[in-house]
């Protein structure tokens, strides 16, 4: 079965800025409200493809910062020096070699826009979610310094208050944010997670 692209402004946005996909303007979003990116900072990107955040990211942190992205899917390079792309799998990747490899006192900021397979059938989507969830915090536990902040991709789920609970173990404010560039029916949000604890 093809994918479904919905093409709304944003779809031909992205195209006519030159950005790989509309995820780009969710983070610019994201980055207006809070700020939380620097320039020279060192930022880890999980579920890169195809680049939309990595692009936003070279040009927030500059030359002196760097930014790595990670995906299980290929990436086209891109043309910019401060990005790396990993391709792999998280839950099999020595993170903590990428860490030392890249920001050894720890990553400023970790991004996150994963989204799994979603079949439909809430109780299967609903684990997933979940066993994605558990990796992808365990990374950020590994790699994020101190006082570092997290902005992560999630739904509205069952499980959403306990993902937001278990984040506020650890950071020290959880904000709710929905970009405008999301599209309107889908269910997605994100947690942004600011001062590693």
């Amino acid at each position: 079965m093809s994918k479904f692209i919905h093409r709304d402004k944003y779809f031909y946005k992205a195209k006519q800025d030159g950005y790989r996909a509309r995820s780009a303007y969710k983070l610019k979003e994201i980055q207006e409200k809070f700020r939380l990116i620097k320039k020279s900072n060192k930022v880890l990107d999980l579920g890169c493809a195809p680049g939309g955040f990595l692009q936003v990211l070279s040009g927030i942190v500059g030359p002196e910062g760097y930014v790595v992205g990670i995906d299980i899917l290929p990436v086209i390079k891109l043309p910019q020096k401060n990005v790396a792309v990993i391709q792999g799998d998280i839950r099999q990747i020595d993170m903590m070699e990428v860490c030392s490899r890249y920001a050894s006192h720890g990553f400023d900021v970790i991004t996150c826009d994963i989204s799994p397979n979603l079949s439909g059938i809430k109780e299967v989507d609903e684990r997933n979610i979940r066993e994605l969830y558990t990796v992808v915090q365990n990374v950020v536990l590994q790699t994020l310094k101190a006082g570092g902040h997290f902005i992560l991709k999630t739904f509205f789920s069952d499980d959403f208050k306990t993902q937001k609970s278990n984040l506020l173990t650890s950071f020290r404010s959880i904000s709710v944010f929905k970009p405008v560039a999301s599209r309107s029916a889908s269910s997605e949000t994100y947690l942004v997670a600011v001062g590693k604890k």
